[in-house]
């Protein structure tokens, strides 16, 4: 009687110790080679990820990153559109292998998810219509002003611990700036968005009519790109990549191409 208890015992502890193995983190590289493709999640922030209107492909700065890493995988792509709200539950739920969207490194993020080493950097500002006669954080910052920013972005949680009179208002949207939209069309006084690449997109679209107030630039912040907690090979390997890309001046003339829109 004592044997067989041991006998079972031993198998039910081989059982666990199988369990708990299939269901060890860290094996996402593998699993994406295995499968042949890797699954992005994108989101809208030009110019790292844009879709374009006459083809519906997506195009940018993160996207030709994301053909590097393709290429260097040997594996191809399947892209997953989505909000920047959804990007963290998207990875997090296995939706996504990677989210390449233009995203601030945060700590709230980090407890969440992890990141790939730094490849770029924003800041951050109020856009207004040219109309407008707001000049300073102050002059937009009282009761009766409506802010607008993106829901699921830095920006809408620096809006929230910065602007102490205004109220501020949060959309939810998979669209390309729909924040500076709004302002545009009249429905919100003023937009809390990155600088660069709202400029890049009014540049595109001259007819919202909107201009950033003279005030300094806000909490500059580095991007990465976002993978699983507890994926670490997968992070190395990427943090890999993007070294090769730097040292072989490639990470450089991809920005270059596209920041060139600024000049």
């Amino acid at each position: 009687m004592i044997a067989k208890w041991t006998f079972g015992a031993v198998v039910a502890g081989m059982l666990i110790a199988g369990a708990s193995a299939a269901a060890e983190p860290d094996s996402l590289l593998s699993q994406i080679k295995e499968r042949g493709s890797i699954v992005i999640c994108e989101a809208a922030y030009p110019p790292y990820n844009v879709k374009n209107p006459k083809s519906g492909e997506w195009e940018g700065l993160d996207v030709d990153l994301e053909g590097e890493i393709a290429k260097d995988l040997g594996v191809k792509i399947q892209r997953v559109d989505t909000s920047f709200s959804g990007l963290i539950p998207s990875i997090n739920t296995h939706k996504c292998d990677l989210s390449t969207a233009a995203t601030y490194i945060t700590p709230a993020r980090a407890e969440q998810v992890l990141f790939t080493r730094p490849f770029a950097a924003e800041t951050k500002t109020v856009f207004v219509p040219v109309t407008s006669n707001a000049k300073t954080y102050e002059d937009i910052d009282k009761p009766g002003i409506t802010i607008v920013t993106r829901a699921g972005t830095a920006e809408e949680t620096y809006a929230k611990h910065f602007f102490k009179h205004a109220t501020i208002k949060v959309l939810t949207s998979d669209a390309t700036q729909p924040h500076l939209l709004e302002v545009a069309a009249g429905r919100a006084d003023a937009a809390f968005a990155g600088y660069v690449g709202s400029l890049i997109f009014m540049k595109q679209n001259p007819n919202l009519k909107l201009r950033p107030i003279g005030d300094k630039l806000l909490d500059p912040t580095p991007f990465a790109f976002m993978l699983p907690r507890g994926e670490y090979h997968f992070q190395q390997y990427l943090d890999v990549v993007f070294n090769d890309l730097e040292r072989s001046g490639k990470l450089k003339e991809i920005t270059d191409k596209w920041m060139s829109s600024l000049k």
